[in-house]
């Protein structure tokens, strides 16, 4: 699945409950403080996207491609990471998923 930005922002805007977007190809999207809480963005693609200040709390992320996403100030509080690639991610100010703050 790839989304422009406006049907981005419309999806996560409307959205009226957790989203589903499950293999999904956000790389380099700006999702800059949405609220993804308990979206299930599994083995989705989001390299290179801006996850500044985004709400992941209870999302699950098993498997995703974050390599290079910049993931500062977002809250991933309870979210799973499992086998997600994280390699070159920024997260200064990050709440991990333990509930500790990434310094």
């Amino acid at each position: 699945m790839e989304f422009t930005q406006t049907e981005l922002y419309q999806l996560i805007n409307l959205a009226r409950g957790p989203l589903w977007l499950v293999g999904a190809d956000l790389s380099q999207a700006n999702l800059s403080r949405a609220i993804l809480r308990e979206a299930d963005l599994a083995w989705s693609n989001l390299q290179g996207a801006d996850l500044r200040g985004t709400d992941l709390e209870d999302a699950s992320l098993r498997s995703a491609n974050l390599a290079g996403a910049d993931l500062r100030n977002a809250n991933l509080k309870g979210a799973n990471l499992e086998g997600a690639n994280l390699e070159g991610a920024k997260l200064q100010g990050a709440v991990m998923p333990d509930g500790r703050t990434y310094y």
